[in-house]
């Protein structure tokens, strides 16, 4: 009974159909073969845009871009605070204050940018979010619907927050629509055993004001609506799709600390041989990471157009690809300075001296690829 109930389970989060919503969705066909891929094959330009280093703008551990308007927010969970830079990448104003006063905080883990309202909407894992104008001025505390350990957060169709919390027991769903009007949850999603969000650090992203969801284990990424969550479209490896049926997991609540031991063992020793990371799309590609053994990521472009794809760590000139933002014209990475000799035989003189002309101790830099 107890692997009849197990597939059954599977089958449903795994199948290429939505929680409520019975449409059929895309499916990208990809062999995950690694080839070289030359940095002129899909991107047409490349630009530097070094970060100002002083006391006030010094980044510990960025975790994502936000471009809004040739500005660049970026949310830094090890300081906590958002940083915003010109195009230039001067600093304009470090948002937010790590204290116990009023109008300070203890974690900042995500943020969502509001241009129109002057606002910064800053995600405490601890249940609130602390607004800050645009040029960091205090505006008030928020206090969201009681759980454990908020992670992250988007905006959905104007009116609503969508949550991502880690769960505290095998009855919560991680998943969260709150309404941005009374601040209580208008609806929950994804009440899975919790073995199936380990490692899921980057569940979210943002693409044409849809917020779409996705989890290491499936190929399915959905798009997160008022009421439901709808299968967008799903990656089909072939002989190299993940199966957890094959490696023995019951997803029951009594074995929840030994199996998410064990998804790290499997992870670790690559019996799981991979998981799924960052997604993104625009219009020309759809995009995610590969994760293999903890070490290796790799990159994975699928274009819309004709449906081929690139699968690489690395392009062909040595050049690495971490995308912490997808826009439709270019994606962005933050590159350190152990990386830039990586970027000589891809850059212009002019770009590359930028790189060149950074001290050991100064903030990374921005590096923009503009696709063709």
């Amino acid at each position: 009974m107890k692997n009849i109930l197990l597939t059954l389970l599977l089958l449903i989060l795994f199948s290429c159909k939505s929680t409520g919503d019975k449409t059929d969705c895309e499916v990208l066909h990809v062999d995950l073969v690694e080839r070289p891929v030359p940095t002129e094959e899909l991107f047409s330009k490349i630009s530097v845009i070094p970060l100002e280093t002083n006391d006030s703008s010094f980044l510990v551990r960025p975790v994502k871009v936000i471009i809004k308007d040739n500005r660049y927010y970026i949310v830094d969970e090890g300081v906590p605070a958002v940083f915003s830079f010109d195009e230039e990448g001067h600093l304009l104003h470090k948002i937010g204050k790590k204290g116990q006063g009023p109008g300070e905080y203890r974690e900042i883990y995500d943020a969502v940018i509001k241009e129109k309202e002057n606002a910064v909407y800053m995600l405490s894992p601890f249940g609130s979010l602390y607004v800050y104008s645009l040029d960091g001025k205090f505006i008030k505390e928020i206090e969201l619907p009681t759980r454990a350990n908020y992670q992250l957060i988007e905006e959905l169709e104007s009116k609503y927050f969508v949550t991502w919390t880690l769960p505290a027991s095998e009855s919560d769903n991680c998943i969260s629509v709150i309404s941005k009007e009374s601040f209580k949850n208008v609806k929950e999603f994804w009440h899975v055993p919790p073995v199936l969000t380990t490692l899921n650090s980057k569940p979210f992203y943002n693409y044409e004001h849809k917020v779409y969801f996705s989890n290491p284990y499936q190929n399915e990424v959905y798009e997160v609506r008022t009421d439901s969550l709808r299968v967008a479209y799903r990656w089909d490896f072939g002989k190299d799709n993940l199966d957890l049926k094959e490696y023995g997991f019951t997803l029951l609540e009594d074995q929840k600390v030994e199996e998410y031991k064990l998804m790290l063992q499997y992870l670790r020793d690559s019996t799981v041989p991979y998981l799924l990371r960052h997604q993104f799309q625009n219009k020309k590609y759809y995009y995610t990471m590969l994760t293999f053994g903890f070490r290796h990521r790799i990159n994975l472009f699928y274009r819309k157009d004709d449906g081929k794809s690139f699968f690489f760590e690395k392009t062909a000139e040595g050049v690495l690809l971490h995308p912490l933002a997808f826009n439709e014209d270019f994606l962005t990475c933050i590159v350190f300075n152990e990386d830039f000799p990586n970027y000589e035989k891809v850059l212009p003189p002019e770009e590359y001296k930028k790189l060149e002309e950074r001290l050991e101790d100064d903030n990374p830099c921005l590096i923009k690829f503009y696709f063709k």
